[in-house]
């Protein structure tokens, strides 16, 4: 990549005077947008996502290991971001050294395809009542402590991940011009911040969704309990839980999804609320407004503030 990106430097000087313009062009205009943005825009950014389309693929993924774990969704969304905001962190450094194709990189047909056998695969580890860990032969501490805890961690923190790799992103203005930093301006570090901010934006739908979920006590509903039904498959009594078949289920589809259609594209293409025009313009305003990063840095302490008084409750409960 190194080596791409000094042939590219080298080749740059060789090009025609009106080609050389328009790339000064360009690295002045990545310029002024590193000067607008903030992780804090970023972070609003990411959060005016709910506006698009892009939102639809995260409700069927909340809802899928809402019922597989039932209990702590609040905490299984934060690890469910964890492993989704890797792969975007990733994906800006990677733009420091490829440029804003980066994306298109992260979502190169065999690496997507890959994250929905693997969703598949939970899908039916799910089905199964089991947990990733019971898999993982790994005799450390960090393992045994999965394997005692009551949640999926580990196979949350990878569907975040898988589900990142097949998430296929409406390229607003600002993730557009995030990329373009580490693009234009080589600051891959600046732009893998910068995406780890948008990524926590997407975040707060879910999170706001899990405190309701937790505060109003819904894993004691009794269709998020459930039921355990038997049945005789090859002459073997199977017990599957309700709950975990409508989970395991639901990876499934999503995995089909992202396989056949290589990514989420299919679902982003609805505008149901009639929103993405919404989306677009309220982003390019926003980067223009004076107050913007004002406002961002007031939202994303209250988020903070937020995250950290459940972190303390969870801690003092344990």
């Amino acid at each position: 990549m190194l080596t791409l990106s000094a042939s590219y430097v080298a080749a740059q000087s060789q090009l025609p005077i009106n080609l050389q313009k328009i790339i000064e062009y360009n690295t002045a205009n990545a310029q002024d947008f590193a000067v607008k943005i903030s992780f804090f825009i970023a972070f609003i950014a990411g959060l005016l996502g709910i506006l698009s389309p892009c939102i639809l693929p995260f409700l069927p993924a909340y809802f899928s290991y809402t019922f597989k774990e039932k209990k702590n969704i609040t905490k299984m969304t934060l690890v469910f971001f964890l492993g989704f905001s890797a792969v975007f962190i990733i994906m800006g450094v990677i733009a420091g050294y490829i440029g804003e194709q980066s994306l298109a990189v992260m979502q190169q047909a065999w690496i997507v395809t890959i994250a929905g056998i693997f969703m598949i695969i939970l899908g039916v580890i799910t089905i199964r009542g089991k947990k990733v860990c019971n898999y993982l032969n790994l005799n450390n501490r960090f393992s045994r402590y999965f394997n005692k805890s009551n949640g999926d961690f580990q196979g949350t923190f990878l569907f975040g991940v898988s589900f990142a790799l097949g998430w296929t992103a409406c390229l607003g203005p600002i993730l557009a011009g995030i990329l373009g930093i580490g693009a234009i301006l080589n600051n891959m570090w600046y732009s893998g911040l910068l995406l780890f901010f948008y990524s926590l934006g997407n975040l707060v739908p879910l999170f706001v969704l899990s405190i309701f979920y937790d505060k109003l006590n819904l894993s004691q509903n009794k269709f998020i309990i459930g039921r355990i039904f038997t049945f005789k498959l090859f002459g073997k009594n199977i017990q599957i839980h309700s709950t975990n078949l409508i989970s395991g289920i639901l990876f499934i589809i999503l995995g089909m999804i992202i396989i056949i259609y290589k990514g989420t594209s299919i679902i982003n293409k609805l505008d149901i609320f009639g929103t993405k025009s919404y989306f677009y313009s309220l982003q390019s305003a926003f980067i223009e407004w004076k107050y913007a990063n004002l406002i961002g840095i007031a939202v994303f302490i209250f988020f903070i503030l937020i995250i950290g008084y459940f972190l303390r409750k969870e801690l003092a409960s344990e």
